[in-house]
């Protein structure tokens, strides 16, 4: 109970929905994209999608962009060299939100021994499918989708011409 001058309000509390906030790295060159097999993390072992990370208490989305560059690629990276290339809201779980965000520029080569490098047009089969929509979506020039909320019949992923349009934007 609260009070506004003598009257007591009865207020309802509702349960606040919380949701995981993922912030995903579009690290392209030459028309390829670093890809992470996905290892021992109980959720799409063996899997390929691009450097991941999730947001940490007291930290910005920038901040956390240049922590998983260090700690998932091996490279740094600056701010500057951030910017946002998509936003998904995934609803096939308990909800996540992804920050997918182009890198522009960064020092250093990957270490990580589970990177690869793929051509944009012939991404892995084996690539986990809500970073395969979000990476075809922002291609197509979307930078809003929900996942699962997509035509899994529609046109082709994309074409290596569409990923350089969408990257050099």
């Amino acid at each position: 109970m609260s009070r506004a001058g003598d009257t007591a309000i009865a207020a309802e509390v509702q349960h606040r929905r919380r949701v995981v906030v993922d912030v995903i790295l579009l690290l392209m060159r030459n028309g390829r994209i670093l890809l992470r097999e996905r290892v021992n993390t109980g959720y799409g072992d063996g899997a390929y999608e691009p450097p991941t990370g999730q947001l940490a208490d007291q930290e910005t989305i920038v901040e956390t962009a240049i922590r998983v560059a260090s700690a998932e690629a091996g490279i740094a990276i600056g701010a500057e060299n951030v910017s946002l290339a998509h936003v998904m809201h995934d609803v096939s779980g308990g909800g996540r939100i992804a920050f997918f965000l182009a890198v522009s520029g960064w020092q250093g080569d990957y270490t990580s021994p589970d990177a690869r490098w793929f051509g944009v047009g012939n991404l892995p089969t084996n690539m986990l499918d809500r970073s395969r929509v979000a990476l075809r979506n922002y291609a197509e020039g979307m930078r809003f989708s929900t996942y699962p909320a997509f035509d899994p019949a529609g046109p082709a992923l994309f074409s290596a011409a569409g990923w350089q349009d969408a990257f050099s934007a």
